[in-house]
């Protein structure tokens, strides 16, 4: 008890001491601020807000609703907006890559090719139970289909539309004393399509530059389950379940250069890549059945700025019926832009709209990403493929990505 009183003591001075404007700040050391937050909601609050503030005594709750209460599963839909943007640019990349290896035998001018491929990934994120963030586990596919042209024996250019479904799972909450949580924390899913251009010309023999840009509509669900408990654990537990909806857009444009020497079958090369990503996700209002929980959130806005530097090869395989092409890369990436985000979120039946901001974790700068694929190149101007990456080093992360597609000349 006594350990306790002085943890509350300490964390409520911190937060007083960040106090702009009457508003809390999410501290990771338990997330014990949002106790401060939620006595200052309660001198005014209205509905089924006052009768919860009532029931606890004017909003004393228990360390464990404390940290379920604290909504920083808001703070993750931003940083997964970046994630899809960024997965869309590197399968444009991707395609771009066979369709060099694909078209190296017959670069006729004024040629058509459709393509269409579909892309599973998972990831997850691990996070301790006081930082800034909920750890999650997500999983995505994508169908995609577009066309291409060739103005040149050197240049093609292409558009595609892509639709995406992405979910993901927040981590529980921990158990504890007389304190049950819910199965989940809650979860983010999206649908989305995005529609892109891009181009890839030779500048001579080996050296190669590409490009591409895209713009993406999105449709968000973010849940957001949560424990309301008194502080002393006398009263049945209050479970919050509750809905935003708001809709995102994305936009991002990447832009490559690379070299590929040929030694026979051997095609060996470094390359290059810049890419800019920026989204907009609009604020939203949650629904919560009437419980009292439901919060206002503020819109959000991110910008990620990346470079790649990468090395592929590839190795071409004749046979009577085409040529196998296996190919493999790794690539180092860093991150200049992305910094840490704050989210702004107020109670919705507070009429003094006091807010708590939350501020997500600072993104790793530096990671690896690992890639392989095989490439058929078939008569008749037909090339089928299968590709995995995999992303390495990153802190408490990891991503895999399995794609399979066509593209046909014609």
């Amino acid at each position: 008890m006594v350990m306790r009183m002085m943890r509350r003591a300490a964390t409520a001075l911190v937060a007083l001491g960040g106090l702009g404007g009457g508003a809390a700040h999410a501290q990771s050391a338990g997330n014990a601020a949002y106790q401060t937050y939620f006595l200052q909601a309660c001198t005014g609050a209205t509905g089924a807000l006052a009768s919860l503030c009532a029931a606890s005594r004017g909003g004393q709750l228990s360390g464990d609703s404390e940290s379920s209460l604290n909504p920083n599963q808001t703070s993750v839909l931003a940083s997964t907006s970046l994630a899809r943007a960024q997965a869309l640019a590197e399968a444009t990349e991707r395609r771009l890559e066979g369709v060099r290896a694909g078209d190296s035998d017959a670069k006729a001018e004024g040629g058509f090719g459709f393509f269409g491929s579909v892309q599973g990934e998972w990831s997850d994120q691990d996070r301790g139970p006081f930082d800034n963030e909920r750890g999650f586990d997500a999983d995505a596919w994508r169908i995609t289909a577009g066309v291409d042209w060739r103005l040149s024996p050197n240049t093609i250019v292409g558009l595609s539309a892509t639709y995406s479904d992405y979910g993901s799972d927040f981590d529980a909450n921990r158990p504890g004393n007389a304190f049950t949580p819910q199965a989940d924390a809650g979860g983010i899913d999206t649908e989305q399509v995005t529609i892109l251009a891009f181009g890839s010309t030779s500048l001579s023999d080996a050296v190669w530059l590409d490009a591409s840009a895209g713009v993406g509509f999105a449709d968000h669900r973010i849940r957001r389950n949560a424990t309301f408990q008194e502080s002393n654990r006398l009263i049945p537990q209050t479970n919050v379940r509750a809905v935003g909806s708001p809709d995102g857009r994305e936009y991002h444009a990447a832009v490559g250069l690379g070299y590929d020497g040929q030694m026979g079958p051997l095609s060996l090369g470094p390359y290059a890549r810049l890419r800019y990503i920026r989204t907009k996700i609009d604020a939203y209002t949650e629904r919560d059945g009437g419980v009292g929980l439901a919060l206002n959130v503020s819109r959000a806005r991110s910008t990620s700025f990346t470079s790649i530097l990468g090395a592929r090869a590839s190795y071409a395989i004749g046979a009577s019926w085409g040529v196998v092409v296996p190919q493999a890369r790794v690539e180092f990436e860093h991150e200049f832009d992305d910094d840490a985000r704050t989210a702004t979120t107020r109670l919705a039946l507070d009429p003094a709209r006091t807010p708590f901001r939350l501020s997500n974790d600072a993104p790793d700068r530096n990671a690896f990403n690992l890639g392989a694929s095989l490439l058929f190149v078939l008569p008749n101007g037909f090339a089928p493929y299968v590709d995995y990456e995999g992303q390495v080093g990153y802190r408490d992360a990891s991503r895999h990505r399995v794609s399979a597609g066509f593209r046909s000349r014609f």
